[in-house]
């Protein structure tokens, strides 16, 4: 059910405002609430140690490996305030070019649902395969190195990366599956959520329950040789979870 006025106030936002509002202002905007917002509460419970609901799922407990904060300052200025900008207008122009027009009626539960699943699966087969390349040698060590300067995850580090990994890797696995799929104005929005959600969770070194799964990809920064997915499903068919697989809960790692 609908709220009255909504699907009105809905239309006349689409259709009253230019792309760079609806499209690239906006999924900037988002973003940048989910990243920070959530960003700020880890480093709240880092900091200060509670709530204790949350600070009892703390993955690491040894000392903290991270790069200087005045150098994380400076990469995430560059990739948010400059690559992020630059890739949405490149979103824009890759979806006009398939003549995406936004939909000024809301999408049905349905639609959702299935774009979200297709969007899901292409990102996670995208940056698996993405990442598998970025750890080759060569691009580890003059690309991928950057990101891995996180040993220990805080939640800010997910866009700490070299500006080439930032678009090719980062914004890569969040547009490939847009571009190709043209969603729905409505679904776009809600991917761009649950997407930061995801990675930002990921990184944050708490493995809270009832946000996405953070256990698999710290391990990846902890050991930075397997897990190279987003969800743990391509590792688990490709073999590239091995020594993941054989730990159990509260098992101490060398």
């Amino acid at each position: 059910m609908r709220l009255p006025g909504a699907q009105a106030a809905w239309t006349a936002y689409v259709e009253g405002n230019h792309p760079l509002v609806y499209l690239v202002l906006a999924v900037f905007l988002l973003h940048g609430l989910v990243f920070w917002g959530m960003s700020a509460g880890f480093w709240a419970v880092d900091r200060f140690g509670g709530p204790a609901f949350i600070a009892r799922h703390r993955i690491q407990s040894g000392k903290s490996r991270n790069p200087a904060r005045g150098k994380v300052a400076r990469n995430l200025a560059l990739n948010q305030l400059v690559v992020t900008p630059l890739m949405l207008v490149a979103l824009w122009g890759a979806l006009s070019l398939r003549g995406w027009t936004p939909d000024p009626s809301f999408p049905s539960v349905i639609e959702v649902f299935w774009q979200m699943g297709v969007l899901a699966v292409v990102s996670e087969v995208y940056f698996y395969a993405s990442h598998r390349l970025l750890h080759r040698p060569w691009w580890m060590k003059r690309v991928h190195r950057i990101h891995h300067e996180f040993r220990t995850t805080k939640a800010w580090a997910g866009e700490y990366a070299h500006p080439f990994e930032m678009v090719f890797g980062n914004f890569g696995t969040l547009t490939v599956g847009v571009i190709l799929l043209a969603p729905n104005l409505a679904t776009l929005y809600i991917y761009a959520v649950v997407a930061t959600h995801t990675f930002v969770a990921h990184h944050s070194g708490f493995a809270v329950p009832w946000m996405s799964w953070a256990v698999h990809h710290d391990w990846h920064h902890y050991r930075y040789k397997e897990a190279f997915g987003t969800f743990g499903v391509l590792d688990r068919v490709l073999g590239t979870d091995k020594e993941f697989r054989g730990l159990s809960d509260g098992d101490e790692v060398p």
